[in-house]
């Protein structure tokens, strides 16, 4: 069984790390010789990554349903790689999204995938999983890569919780050394006051190495980067 909370993390590594779109890939390094075959193709599902696929050479690559793929893979699960076969057959319950909140009127769970549906096809062509404070982490297209959206957008019309994902379990221990992210893309900066230069920013949940010893601001490096965060929206 995987937690929620340990799948929401294998999200925002690929958000972190600034992940690319590619249909009908699940975690690959995108290169020049697989954009070069793929701009040889000539379907209709393969249009946006002819189009636009080269801006992702050197990135890790995956599509909707292929980053689901990735991540169970790398947590030891299973999941179908695919966004109408996931809604059919690996939703353990599921619903309507009303206004980014549950038809039933329980509390949408971090962890919870959340699906477009094509009325005109009967299908779930896309999906996203809601990592929680009102924000899903998608591989949007082949424009964008992978990013964050709001569960309030009018395209998340369903939800479903996952097979072989524990949606009540504790939250994964944090290491020594390191730090949760709490706040909302908390700000690394330069220097430890809130008028310095803001180097990037952290979502919720992400993880921080600490790298001095503690203060009102913590010296971390995060994705590569060092600066500074604010102590309060970090839980060691």
């Amino acid at each position: 069984m995987i937690s929620a909370a340990a799948l929401i993390l294998k999200f925002q590594q690929a958000l972190n790390d600034k992940w690319g779109y590619i249909w009908g890939t699940a975690g690959v390094e995108w290169t020049k010789a697989k954009q070069a075959a793929i701009e040889k193709t000539t379907d209709a599902n393969r249009s946006g990554s002819r189009k636009y696929g080269s801006k992702w050479i050197g990135h890790m690559v995956a599509d909707c349903s292929g980053l689901f793929s990735w991540a169970f893979a790398q947590l030891g699960g299973y999941m179908y790689h695919g966004s109408n076969t996931m809604w059919d057959s690996y939703c353990t319950i599921k619903g309507e999204l009303v206004k980014g909140q549950r038809d039933d009127g329980q509390e949408l769970k971090p962890g919870t995938a959340v699906f477009c549906y094509n009325k005109d096809t009967g299908k779930r062509g896309h999906v996203g999983l809601y990592v929680g404070d009102g924000i899903v982490i998608e591989a949007a297209g082949a424009k964008s890569g992978v990013i964050t959206s709001k569960i309030t957008d009018k395209k998340w019309v369903e939800w479903g919780e996952l097979k072989g994902v524990d949606y009540g379990g504790k939250p994964e221990p944090v290491p020594a050394g390191y730090a949760i992210v709490t706040g909302k893309n908390l700000a690394l900066r330069q220097g430890p006051s809130t008028s310095c230069k803001v180097i990037t920013r952290a979502p919720t949940g992400s993880r921080v190495k600490i790298t001095e010893p503690p203060s009102e601001w913590e010296y971390v490096t995060y994705n590569g980067k060092q600066g500074y965060m604010m102590k309060q929206f970090l839980k060691e």
